[in-house]
Parts: structure tokens; sequence; C-alpha cells
């Protein structure tokens, strides 16, 4: 019995036993693939990091990789090949290969929109031929001279090479494609319209033609090659005229088009993949053909097509697809292009492969009115091979039409072909010669061009008149508070227009109209709910090219139709921007070819859309699907577009921040005070697009998921921005009653705390003209005049060194005032036009006492109808009184000034005091003294701290109007 068991346990297949792990054996498979597969990972992976500096799609590092890995490289290892890809573990590798192509040729069919070609039909179907027919009739040409030169004459026919190498120089990859049009910011242009067109049906007519070709190499006389396409277009008649209406009908019985695919409609959709594969295949046309038809089959409606892919990409592009790369490159041997011939017709094939294509495509793009640079954009783009012309290219040697030589060559040729593609578009059309569809229609307003220095408003003393907004949208949890500023910027009909006759004596006619039926004693309370109820027949212009508010006029009420047009000539203007980040998932790249589908699905748009609609506001909404360094830019960029004078930006606070309290926060900096929540917890305003919130406890979630990154985002939109900047700081637990606030009128009120600077201003005149636009809105404005400690009777808070920045701001002589020995409130560099001009003390505090006068002039005109109030404050903690007001008036808003631009008098050291009293950790008081302080303002960090659930809204002035005389 015991030699029995050392007899089993000598044949133990354990490394402990003496096994080989990379010993092949069919009984258990599994041990090398894993091998196989997790050294082709690493490689394309180190590879595609390293190449995408280089802007190359991912494809050519996995091309690459597998040709490193074959016998180029790798191979001529002694000993790698035997024990790594020894020859009978191929049909293994290349089982996986093939199911994974079966999964990728159906996603790629996912991501062709046959829709897109409607929309510019006549061009990109010219430019798809032209692309086919030049490059198809030369590279039979030079195929002639390969043919005879390297081909087997006995084993391959003539005619099939012929049509089989024009095949290959004519298809575009499309998916490559659509991935370098993203990338280079081309696809909201008319070129990248045009080329994304053109390349779906390039791509459909493409395949195809392969369909055909295959079906005539596998087919031994001319009748079978018949039954192969008459069976192949049966099948095709079947699968979109019976079995497409059935599918899109119990998508909708499911609910997958307004929730996404459920398991059910996962199982039926692969089962139909895997089935339409098989038939295709045992009729003589490839797997992948018919796993494709599937792809186009699936209907895009409700953004299904894109949720299906999101479920399926990760698998098939990681795994799957660069292990088919890899067999790939195994069979590309460049080693046997050991001759002069060899290499002339390899440089031949480039040239013609590229030069076929960029001829014809540019040709008919010149052809239909596009200038020399776009044209040649367009034959560039189009040249474009990649994954699709290597699949073309490993059908054929499977075939047996190829050998390995005539495959290497081809398969340089697709490198080449699209490593040059995005430099070279890049170098033919740059950025500054661009012209943006989405911007080009929304400078149109009503025939004239919006400008960012036009105003309605005749105060030419005040730049920020909020008529037209620029909100960005990025989850839902922003919404109550965009919603709820929103709405207190709307103005009201009475105070919006005071002295306006027109509504006047509309609301006059309304009521002389009602007296017949009601008492003389209602008639004003009639004319008044009519006024405020007037929104619910107002249409919202959404995503027109233009934003005018048109109420409709009805012949029957014109006391009505002049009410509203009183009313829009007032209101405010919305342009809604829905950022989503850019990733390197295929999906991602659908949502960028199918904005319009994706922005009409989108919840937060709808929601925010509804929301304007139940109010009459005019809101213009984009989708932008870009990288995440693009995010300012493209704020910027939508910004001067659409003639916004004024940018919402929001953020969000952790759950823990939101607590309730009284006075606990405001403590005396150094004494004990309950632990604050989150004074650094806080979410960028894009941050549902990264990833999920932070940690509750404010130190783990500085420690964990806090990414400066995402802080950059808004604070590269202040510093590069000509426009008002307001970023709204909002606590979650908030969140849940924030838009019942509105409900009480009672509860409309903002506290703001005026410290001086061209901040503060703005946001002085901000807060002025929504309360004289807003007669259900009360506004206390205090002013925060600092004094020295010993004035104050209270201890120095420790000196903390300047900053560099702070020294170059200041010079020598303003070293007191930042230190806290003066008792002057600003002194700061002042824009004057384009340069930047040191004031003094005096001039500084002169332009505050200013601006606070004009102020009061209007609060002694009763223009706010004792709704603003103005009181000074002296303190030397100016900070902890803020807390404490907030703390005690519990307003909706509180409004700040952000402070950051040319500090020369700040409140570093109270905030350092602060922050090292409710946290004890360095990381955390770095990260608050840096990254969040640096975006948001020292008052605004200090609120952080505050046991208050009011908002705060950060003003920063723009570059053009941070001189506010």
């Amino acid at each position: 019995m015991a030699r029995f068991l050392v007899a089993r346990a000598a044949k133990s297949d354990s490394v402990f036993g003496g096994s080989d792990p990379t010993a092949f054996e069919t009984s258990n498979p599994l041990r090398l693939f894993i091998i196989q597969a997790a050294i082709i990972i690493i490689v394309t992976r180190v590879l595609g990091f390293a190449l995408q500096r280089l802007r190359q799609p991912r494809v050519i590092a996995e091309v690459i990789g597998g040709i490193l890995l074959g016998p180029t490289a790798m191979g001529r290892i002694p000993g790698f090949t035997k024990h790594i890809f020894p020859p009978p573990s191929l049909p293994y590798l290349n089982l996986v290969s093939t199911l994974g192509l079966v999964l990728f040729l159906f996603l790629v069919g996912l991501e062709v929109d046959v829709r897109v070609i409607r929309r510019c039909a006549k061009e990109s179907t010219a430019i798809s031929v032209a692309g086919m027919v030049l490059p198809f009739g030369m590279g039979a040409a030079v195929s002639v001279g390969i043919y005879n030169a390297f081909i087997d004459k006995e084993k391959v026919s003539f005619g099939h090479f012929i049509l089989f190498t024009g095949v290959a120089m004519a298809i575009t990859a499309f998916p490559v494609l659509a991935r370098i049009l993203t990338e280079t910011k081309l696809l909201y242009t008319k070129v990248g319209v045009i080329v994304l067109a053109a390349g779906v049906g390039n791509d459909v007519v493409g395949w195809i033609l392969l369909a055909l070709t295959v079906a005539l190499v596998n087919a031994d006389t001319g009748l079978t090659a018949l039954y192969i396409l008459l069976c192949a277009i049966g099948w095709i008649l079947v699968l979109f005229f019976l079995i497409k209406p059935s599918f899109i009908w119990l998508a909708r019985r499911t609910g997958s088009f307004e929730n996404g695919p459920n398991q059910v409609m996962i199982m039926i959709t692969l089962l139909l993949v895997l089935v339409s594969a098989w038939i295709t295949d045992i009729i003589g046309v490839h797997p992948i053909f018919g796993s494709f038809l599937v792809g186009l089959m699936v209907p895009h409606e409700g953004g299904y097509a894109i949720a299906l892919t999101e479920k399926m990409e990760d698998l098939v592009l990681v795994v799957f697809l660069p292990i088919y790369f890899a067999l790939s490159g195994l069979k590309t041997n460049l080693g046997d292009l050991n001759s002069g011939k060899a290499w002339a017709y390899t440089v031949a094939i480039i040239i013609i492969a590229f030069f076929s294509k960029f001829i014809g495509c540019a040709a008919a793009a010149k052809a239909f009115g596009f200038n020399l640079r776009e044209s040649a954009a367009v034959g560039t783009l189009m040249s474009c091979k990649g994954l699709v012309e290597l699949i073309v290219l490993n059908i054929g040697l499977s075939a047996g039409i190829l050998d390995t030589r005539v495959f290497s060559m081809f398969v340089l040729m697709a490198v080449v072909s699209t490593v040059i593609t995005t430099p070279l578009t890049l170098w033919v059309y740059p950025e500054s010669v661009r012209t943006r569809l989405d911007d080009a229609s929304i400078h149109s307003h009503h025939g004239k061009t919006i400008s960012g220095d036009e105003e309605d408003d005749t105060d030419t003393s005040s730049r920020l008149s909020p008529k037209r907004l620029l909100v960005v949208l990025s989850s839902f949890e922003h919404l109550p508070g965009l919603m709820t500023l929103v709405q207190l910027m709307q103005p009201t009909l009475a105070a919006a227009n005071p002295s306006s006759g027109l509504a006047n004596d509309a609301s006059a006619g309304l009521r002389r109209r009602r007296s017949k039926q009601a008492s003389a004693g209602s008639e004003g309370d009639a004319a008044e709910k009519s006024t405020e109820t007037g929104d619910d027949s107002v249409n919202s212009v959404d995503g027109a090219d233009d934003g005018q508010y048109q109420p409709p006029t009805l012949a029957s009420e014109a006391p009505y139709a002049s009410i509203m047009a009183a009313r829009s000539q007032a209101q405010i203007s919305i342009d809604a921007l829905r950022l989503v980040e850019l990733t390197d998932r295929t999906s991602a790249v659908m949502k960028v070819s199918e904005s319009e589908d994706t922005m009409r699905a989108d919840p937060i748009i709808n929601v925010f859309q509804t929301f304007a609609h139940l109010n009459g506001l005019p809101v213009q909404s984009t989708m932008s699907v870009i990288p995440q360094e693009e995010f300012a830019p493209a704020v910027t960029r939508r910004c001067k577009a659409a003639g916004s004078n004024f940018i919402i930006l929001p953020m969000t606070l952790s759950q823990a921040g939101a607590g309730q309290g009284s006075g606990g926060g405001a403590q005396e900096a150094g004494a004990a005070g309950p632990l604050s929540p989150l004074a650094a917890t806080l979410t960028n305003p894009l941050e549902s697009l990264f990833g999920g919130g932070w940690a509750s406890n404010a130190s783990e979630g500085l420690k964990g998921k806090y990414s400066a990154q995402h802080f950059n985002v808004v604070r590269k939109i202040i510093q590069t921005t000509e426009t008002d900047v307001g970023v709204l700081i909002e606590r979650k637990a908030q969140q849940a009653g924030g838009l019942g606030m509105l409900s009480r009128v009672g509860s409309q009120s903002i506290l703001f705390a005026f410290m001086g600077g061209p901040d503060d201003r703005a946001a002085l005149d901000l807060v002025s003209r929504l309360c004289a636009n807003n007669r259900h809105l009360s506004v206390l404005v205090v002013r925060m005049s600092r004094i020295s400690s010993e004035e104050a009777g209270e201890e120095q808070l420790p000196t903390v060194p300047p900053t560099v920045h702070h020294e170059m701001s200041l010079g020598h002589a303003h070293q007191s005032v930042l230190r806290g020995g003066s008792n002057m409130d600003t002194v700061y560099p002042t824009h004057y036009g384009g340069g930047v001009a040191m004031q003094s003390a005096l001039e500084a505090t002169l332009e505050d006492d200013l601006a606070l006068q004009r102020v009061q002039d209007q609060v002694a005109a009763d223009r706010f109808g004792g709704r603003l109030t103005i009181e000074t404050v002296s303190t030397a903690r100016p900070l902890r009184e803020l807390m404490q007001l907030a703390e005690s008036k519990q307003p909706a808003i509180v409004v700040v000034g952000r402070g950051r631009r040319n500090p020369t008098q700040t409140h570093r050291e109270e905030l350092k005091a602060l922050i090292q009293t409710h946290h004890s950790a360095d990381a955390t008081e770095r990260q608050l003294n840096s990254e969040i302080t640096k975006v948001i303002g020292e008052p605004a960090t200090a609120l952080t701290f505050a046991h208050t659930a009011a908002s705060t809204l950060v003003i920063a002035a723009g570059f053009s109007v941070a001189h506010r005389a």
C-alpha cells in the first residue's frame, strides 16, 4: 500500500514534484495558456503606454508586441518559442483568439451607425467610393508583380489573389479611424463628420467584399460560389427583416432601451452572435462576418448599443484581442524580407496603399468644396488601416492566398499606414484652422453675433449681468444646488422691469378683463397670480441654434402675450454643458459619434431641461466627450462661442460635512471643539465622471481617493477664462431638501461677506443685481474690516512665511500688510487693460468704498425694497466671524470672493489655525493649505468648518473684469 501511494505521488504534476510549469499537456492546456496570455497582455500594455505618448492607437502596440514575440525578435532566443509558444499549444490559443475575434467583430458592428451616412450622404458616398475604387485598381496592378515574384501559381489562383489584395488595399479600419478622430478632436468638425460617415460606408462595403472573396476562395466551382452567396444573402434578409423586429419588440417589452440590457437580452444577443457566426461559417463565409451582421442589426435606440458595448468590451479588448494579434505576430517574420526585391515591393505597397487612398479621397473632398487643408485631412484619415487590415490579412494567410513573406510585407504596410495617420493629420490640419460645427451653430443670435461684451442692461458700471449662464453639468448630486441658484438668479417680472410700461399696461388690461368675474379686492391677486404662473405655457428652447426665448402669442389673450414678452426680455438664458470623460473604451468613442442620441438619453440633461421648462427658461444643451485634460479648454471655448457672461461650476461636500449645529465650527482657533466634517472632502465638479465620492471621514478621504487633478480642472478654468466664474459648493445632506427651500419664500436669503478685492467687488455686483431682480430674495452684506489683534484684545496668531507667489505679488514694501500689521482691508495689484499696476493701500480701499457706496446709494433710493442690508464688522478674525454669521443666520447661500488673484492681504494665518484645530493629520493640513485653498480661496475653505446647511458660492472675477471701477 505504501509503495502504491509513493508511485501515485511520483506522478504528481505539481512543481514540487519536479513538473515543468511551461510544459504543454493536452489534458491540462490551461497552465500554459495562462502563461501565454499573461506575457502577451503585459508586453502589449507596456508598449501601449509608451506609444500612447506618441498619440498612436493601441492596435499598433498589439501588432508590434505580436511581432516582437514572434520569430522576428524573441523567437530568435533559444528555447523561447519551444517553451512559451510550442506548436502543439497554438490550436488552443487560436480557438480563444478566434472566439475573441468573433466577439470583437460584433463590437465593430455595434460601433457602426449607418444613420451617420444620412447626415451627409452625397459627400460621404463620393469619398467612400473614390477611396475604394482607386486603391482597389492600383492594388490589383501592383499585385501582378507580387504574384509573379512570390506566389506559388499552382496553389493560388491569379484571380483570387488580385481580388484579395485589392480588398486589402481598399478597406479602411473604421474602429481605429473613430478613435483617431476622437483623440485628435476632429469629430466635432466638418472633416470629422464627413470622414466618419465615409468610414462607415467603406467599412460595410469592405466586409461585404471580403465575404465575397472568401466565398469564392472556398468554392470549388462557380456554382458552389453562387450557392454560398445566395445563402449569405438569405441569412442577411432573415436577420434584418425577421429577427430584428422581434429583437426590438423584446427589448421594448423588457425595458432595455430605457434601463439598458438585462441578462435575458444579453443572453439572446450572445446566442444570436454565436448562431450567426456558425451559420456563415458552415455556408462557406468566415464566422466573423456573421457576428458583424448581428452587430449591424442591434438597434442604437436609447443608447442600447452603447450599453451593450460597455458590458462586453473589457474582456474582449483586454484579453481576447491582444491574443489574436499576438498570434498574427507569431506568423509574421520580417526576416523573410531578405532580398532587395522583397523590400522594393514592400515600399511600393506602402506608397500605393497610402497615396491611392489619399488622392482618391482628397480629390473627392475637394470636388465638394473642401479647402486644401480639409481635403488633405480627409485623404490622410481615410488611408488608416489598423486592425481591420490585419484581420483581412490573417484570413488570407489562413486561406492560403498569402504566404508568410507576402503576409509580412502587407503587415508592415498596415503598421506604417496607421502610424503616420495621426501626426500627418495634425500637421496638415492643425487646430488653428479648424471650424467646430457646434461653435459655428451657436454664434448666430437672430442674425447677429453674440459678444461677451454686449449687455442688455444699460448700467455700464456692472459688468456682471447674469443673463447668459454657462452651467457645467456633471452628476445628479449637483442638480439641487444648481436649480436653487438658477431660480434665485431668475428675475421676477416686477423687479426686472420696475419702470416697464408694457408690463404695467398688460397687468392693468388683465385686471380689467377679470374684473367682470371677480370682486375689486381680488384684482391685484389675480394679476399677480397670472404673472407668476404664466411660465406653464412657455416652451423652452432645447438645443436650438438660437437661444432666443419666444413665448406663444394667442390672439384671444393678448395681455398674456404682453406679460410673457416683457418677462422674456428680462430673464436669463442657459447654456448647459455636459462633460463626459473620453476613456480608452470603445463605448466612449461611440458616445462621441452618437452624441445626439447619448444626450437625449442622458438623465442629468433631461432633468435639467425639465426644470428649465417648468420655469420658462430657454436652455441649450450640449455634450462633450473629451479627455480629462481638455475639460477646462472645452468650458472656456464654449463660453466664448455662446457669449456667456457667467460660468457656474458645481462642487459637493461629503456627507460628513453637512452636520447641523450651532457655533461649534466657529470656535476660537486653538480651542477645543467638535471634529469638523469636511474641510477637505470636496469633490470636483466632474467627480462623477472619474469615480465615486470620497470617504466620509475627512482624513481618510484625503489620504484615499483624493486627486489634485479634480481641483485643477476648476482652477484652470478660473485662470484662463475672461468670464466671471461662480463655484457652487453644496453639502450632500442638504440636497434632499434643496428644492423644497424655494417653496418657502422667507428662506430665500443670501449672506455675503465683503473682504475687498476684484473677486469681492464682482460678488457684490452679483448679489446686488440678484436682489434688485428677485423680489423674494433678501441679502445681508457684511463688510469685514480687519483690525489688529492688539486693538481687538486678542492673542496674535503665529506668523506664516509668505510663499513665492505672495512675494512676487506683494514686493517687500507690502509685507507688513500681508502679516496683519496694517488695518487696511486690501492691498493688491489691479488689472488695467492688458497690464498689471500695483495699487497703494489707499487706492485699493477707495475702490472698495466706491463699490459699496454705489450699492448704498441704491439702498437709499429704495431700489431693493428694503431687502438688502449692509453692515460693517471690525474684527481681527474675519474667518471666524464669517463662520459664526453663517451658523447664526442659516441663509440659503453664502457668497464669498475667491480672493486668490494677486493676493496681498490674506487669511493664511487664521486658516492655518482653523485647520490645525479641526485636523491633526499633517497630510490633511498640507492638502487643505495647498490644493483646496488654491481653488476656492481661504474664506470658502473656512466655511467648510461651519455647521450650516447653506451652499457656498465662490466668485472669481474674470480677467476682462478684474478691475471694476
